[in-house]
């Protein structure tokens, strides 16, 4: 018999100051976006167990598009398996000039040392992928995604991944265009999960399952299988299992049984 899976919530935002006991306590493995290199930083002391800092740098937010440096961000990607969060957003203030230019520097990096990257693309999803198509990179997950039906079908055959949230899967077509074994789960917190019946907090993907359930026509339980052998794939694509703690692996292991 399969063991059970926890949650796996593949984009949230969380104060790096909160103890590690307390994001343990959830009972999910969650992926936490930072969104600049200086956040990300102050996380290098972190102990955690099931959660995973990503290195970023926010395409909304001025202070760390102003101060990224893609030889200190080489640095600090070498010291996790995640990136996030990047990308390009079309309604920033930061111009879309300086936005290309970091997402650049971010993906030629990643061209050389795959990581699983969640990316922003809000007001900018064609930008965004013709970014990815100049410069290709092994473990995009596209975070939050709004493109169109054909711009998600372009996604797919760039080899994007989509992680989609309890606001996203309120668009059930946009959703279903998505191939179920390019999904994963996320909350987006404190943003993406504010309609939420469920509690507001990292990991709590229950209600994004039962969407993507009745999208697809299958069980809560069926969903969260798919979405870890997702992860799977997602983890051998980008090549990063090796930097990912003992207990995540074990996980992993337990989801290809």
């Amino acid at each position: 018999m399969t063991p059970a899976l926890p949650p796996l919530d593949l984009h949230a935002h969380v104060k790096t100051t909160i103890p590690a006991r307390d994001l343990e306590q959830l009972g999910a493995v969650v992926f936490v976006a930072t969104r600049s290199l200086d956040e990300f930083a102050s996380t290098q002391r972190r102990h955690d167990v099931v959660t995973i800092w990503g290195v970023g740098c926010h395409p909304g937010a001025t202070s760390a598009q102003d101060a990224f440096d893609a030889e200190r961000f080489a640095s600090l990607a070498r010291t996790t398996p995640f990136v996030s969060e990047v990308g390009l957003d079309g309604r920033s203030e930061v111009p879309m000039a300086r936005q290309e230019q970091t997402f650049r520097a971010v993906l030629r990096v990643l061209s050389e040392h795959p990581r699983i990257t969640s990316i922003h693309s809000s007001g900018a999803p064609g930008r965004v992928l013709d970014a990815l198509e100049a410069t290709p990179v092994r473990g995009a997950v596209l975070h939050w995604w709004r493109g169109t039906p054909a711009q998600t079908a372009r996604a797919v055959r760039l080899g994007c991944w989509f992680s989609v949230n309890v606001a996203g899967v309120k668009h059930a077509a946009d959703v279903a265009s998505i191939p179920l074994d390019r999904i994963l789960t996320e909350t987006d917190h404190p943003s993406g999960d504010r309609g939420a019946s469920g509690p507001r907090q990292p990991g709590s993907v229950a209600g994004v399952e039962s969407a993507l359930a009745a999208i697809h026509g299958v069980t809560d339980s069926d969903i969260r299988h798919q979405v870890w052998a997702n992860f799977s794939q997602l983890v051998s694509e980008a090549d990063i299992e090796a930097l990912l703690s003992d207990p995540v692996r074990r996980m992993l292991s337990a989801a290809r049984m």
